[in-house]
């Protein structure tokens, strides 16, 4: 008969004999044992034992209680000791006592062995055993260490082991994910075990990141590192640190194929189709704005509203397509039925802009529908398009809109379905009568812009001339199109130094000449005009006059002065003028504009408006400027 006595700590304390409880007492001799298990092999010193179970005044009786508890541990743990079969588990040693235990009886003891084999593993350059090795130790993890109905649990000596888990758990998502994907949905869980413990841990949710991705879950990382970014400033008022951050810019430059994706991932269908644009090889940033795009997906188990449009909106060249298109191939995992992209031409260079029905028979052909449901009337149309779309997951990127009148016959009505709406225009009607979500493209940052660059040029050119690529981002005003092409004319000169394109760009008369090109895709100027063209004749005058104010701000009623407008129908200019994003209204009644559409708005004041116009124009300007000054020094 084996009398062997088997230790848990990794958990609840327990001892056992042959599969048998061994009830060791009341609560301060399970902590005493709990502590000699967590000394093993060596020894608890008495006054340490003293100090921990008595974390405030230990009684005068506190050696004696030690004594007797150890006394009944033994009587417990060693029934046969006087027949002399079995060995003492209980030993005197220098200043207190030693639990006899090895990697058989005590499970701290084989974790801890594991973990050393595993690391050793690593150093000898066999990382697949590692991985093996430390999945095992984790395996026999089963909670922080436990002393039930005892206080002691929160000592330092208990809580140190909970970091030997955490810590393992860190290096067995490293080598797993390197040399055995196919433990990464063991070791995943186990990640997130670690966090219910350490919840603002970034090594942890880096991990966790990385563990995500490599299953196929792109979505539901970047909603992880979005979960931990909210979290760190609403809870330590601080940002994501390097290692956080290298794992999101990881996960979006490097998207698993959706062949290598968990094996839960829904298949696509047969047929289905798959019409995004190419990913973005260059895409960086904008990791707030993608977020408020993730948060659109459910996560795994989770139900999300029935129907979700979202409308990413911003002046031109800011990214809009780009972020979309991103997006889109992030999550197209999420839509197994396909993933379709309409160009609604709602400013096009040369095309009119898509009629909805055109688009709507678009969509119907790239579904299999047959043609002759697509040749009825609107009506019936439109029913062919719910009816098709009923019952499917399915991704659409309506891109360009002109209009909200354009979008809405496009809209899905079925669960399941998601569509991402682009327009240089803010679209606000959507967000009304369809409950869509709005974002807001923002010019990128000196950061993104400095890293975009980088993805382009090459971190060695960035690094060499950074003062002069930092001034290149800031001239671009961070705006993406104008960026990309300065890199173009930087990749086609590669001698040239960085300096000499930001010296192109310092003067405010020439600058879109240096950013603008015979393709009207990719010129500055053409993509502005093509916004200006949509403005009433009032709005567009106002928007060529305001070039004339010697700052980028300005107030509505110095903008009333300058147009010589009554203040209602400023407001109304300015009113359009946002909502084409050729200006930003900072705060209520002070509005700014981009220096890139400024500049082509100074162009087209000297080209439209006759000097006698733009000499009145800044006659009203200074007379209100005086104006102003006079009654904010008029005494009261």
């Amino acid at each position: 008969m084996d009398a062997t006595v088997r230790y848990s700590v990794l958990g609840t304390v327990r001892a056992t004999r042959e599969d048998t409880d061994i009830d060791p007492g009341p609560p301060k001799r399970l902590a005493l044992l709990a502590l000699l298990l967590l000394r093993a092999p060596g020894p608890l010193t008495l006054s340490e034992a003293i100090d921990i179970l008595w974390d405030d005044e230990p009684p005068a009786s506190a050696v004696n209680v030690v004594h007797r508890h150890i006394g009944a541990l033994r009587r417990t743990l060693e029934p046969q000791l006087r027949s002399r079969t079995h060995a003492a588990h209980l030993v005197r040693a220098a200043d207190g006592y030693r639990l006899l235990v090895d990697t058989s009886t005590s499970d701290l003891l084989r974790f801890r062995d594991l973990r050393a084999r595993a690391q050793l593993a690593v150093k000898d350059g066999t990382p697949a055993r590692a991985a093996r090795d430390f999945v095992e130790a984790l395996r026999l993890w089963r909670g922080p260490v436990v002393a039930a109905g005892t206080t002691v649990a929160r000592h330092p000596v208990f809580t140190s082991v909970g970091h030997e888990f955490v810590a393992t758990a860190k290096e067995a998502a490293d080598t797993v994910l390197t040399a055995a994907p196919a433990l990464t949905e063991e070791v995943l869980a186990v990640l997130r075990r670690a966090l219910e413990g350490h919840p603002f841990d970034e090594a942890l949710h880096s991990r966790v990141i990385a563990a995500l991705a490599a299953t196929g879950r792109q979505a539901e990382a970047l909603r992880q590192f979005e979960t931990i970014r909210e979290a760190l400033a609403d809870e330590l008022g601080v940002e994501p640190g390097p290692e956080l951050r290298a794992a999101q810019q990881h996960l979006l430059r490097h998207r698993v194929p959706r062949e290598s994706a968990r094996p839960s991932s829904p298949p696509m269908a047969a047929g289905a189709p798959a019409q995004l644009p190419a990913d973005c090889a260059s895409f960086v940033g904008r990791r707030q704005a993608l977020s408020q795009c993730l948060r659109l997906l459910p996560l795994q188990g989770e139900s999300g509203p029935s129907t979700l449009t979202t409308t990413i909106c911003g002046m031109a060249g800011v990214g809009k397509t780009t972020l979309a298109v991103h997006w889109g191939h992030l999550v197209a995992d999420h839509f197994p039925d396909g993933q379709i992209y309409v160009d609604l031409q709602g400013h096009h260079s040369v095309r009119a802009p898509l009629d909805p029905a055109e688009a709507i028979a678009d969509v119907l052909r790239a579904l299999g529908v047959e043609s002759d449901r697509t040749h009825s009337g609107a009506a019936s149309l439109a029913a062919s398009y719910r009816s098709a779309l009923g019952g499917r997951r399915l991704l659409l990127v309506l891109d360009d809109a002109e209009d909200c009148e354009q979008v809405r016959p496009l809209l899905p009505a079925t669960s399941g379905c998601v569509a991402i709406v682009t327009s240089r225009r803010r679209l606000e009607g959507l967000a009304v009568t369809d409950n869509a979500r709005h974002i807001t493209l923002d010019p990128m940052t000196r950061e993104e812009g400095l890293e975009l660059l980088d993805r382009r040029l090459g971190s060695d050119r960035v690094t060499a001339e950074h003062a002069a690529a930092v001034e290149i981002v800031e001239l671009c005003g961070g705006l993406p199109l104008a960026l990309a092409v300065a890199a173009a004319q930087a990749l086609a000169q590669p001698h040239f130094p960085l300096a000499s394109f930001a010296a192109g760009l310092q003067d405010a008369d020439d600058c879109l000449d240096a950013l603008s090109g015979p393709d009207t895709r990719t010129s500055t100027r053409s993509s502005f005009h093509r916004s200006y063209e949509a403005l009433s004749s009032s709005a567009a005058r106002l928007f060529r006059l305001l070039s004339l104010h010697p700052s980028r701000d300005i107030s509505m009623p110095a903008a009333a002065s300058l147009a010589g407008t009554e203040l209602r129908r400023t407001r109304q200019d300015l009113a359009e003028l946002t909502h084409h994003h050729l200006l930003t209204e900072l705060v209520p009644g002070r509005y700014t504009c981009h220096e890139l559409p400024r500049a082509h708005a100074r162009e087209l004041c000297a080209l439209l408006d006759p000097p006698a116009a733009r000499s009145e124009a800044l006659s009203r300007m200074v007379e209100h400027g005086l104006h102003s000054a006079g009654a904010a020094t008029k005494p009261y």
